[in-house]
């Protein structure tokens, strides 16, 4: 579903602390896609950063 007016009232958080919550959730992806690129021209670095990364974000994710 694209609009869910409803949505803050389901998942049963405020409007400040879901805000915060997505904010770093992105924040993290946007480093770990840079690292991913990074990994990408040398392979030799950041060998299990993004896999772990994105493993960590998808629990996170889970529990909210």
């Amino acid at each position: 579903m694209l609009f869910d007016f409803s949505h803050l009232k389901k998942t049963n958080v405020s409007y400040l602390s879901h805000g915060l919550r997505v904010i770093k959730v992105s924040i993290v992806l946007i480093a770990l896609g840079i690292i991913g690129i990074i990994h990408g021209l040398f392979p030799f670095t950041f060998v299990k950063t993004v896999s772990n990364g994105i493993k960590k974000i998808a629990d996170e994710i889970s529990r909210f």
